[in-house]
């Protein structure tokens, strides 16, 4: 599966700590030519990577990164627009791209109201 990330939403030296990491190295397909863009983001911060496992999986490795980078004030969230696309964005800042995480398991919504719907089925489970 080739898998989009996202990192425009980082500074520059977020993004090498990320790019250069060993759990992502292994993976990496591809990288653009730093003049063009795609779909309005400048390409040197678009990813490609070629996972052999599931979708979730590879969220779950660059939260890893993460968290073994101790970047503590960015998440992974899921491209709504993009099948397969991974957004690193800061914490607090997800609303603002009318990005909406649940509270409880972190799924990507689309609306403050699919947010809170979703919610709901927490407290019956």
């Amino acid at each position: 599966m080739i898998i989009k990330v996202d990192l425009h939403f980082l500074p520059e030296n977020l993004k090498s700590l990320i790019i250069n990491s060993n759990e992502l190295n292994q993976h990496t397909i591809t990288t653009f030519d730093n003049t063009s863009t795609i779909h309005g983001v400048e390409s040197d911060s678009i990813r490609l990577f070629e996972f052999n496992g599931y979708f979730s999986s590879f969220k779950g490795l660059l939260k890893l990164v993460l968290q073994n980078n101790s970047i503590n004030d960015y998440i992974v969230a899921e491209d709504l627009e993009s099948e397969n696309t991974l957004v690193l964005l800061k914490d607090g800042e997800v609303e603002q791209l009318d990005i909406w995480l649940c509270d409880f398991c972190g799924l990507a919504c689309a609306s403050e109201e699919e947010k809170y719907i979703h919610q709901r089925a927490h407290y019956f489970i």
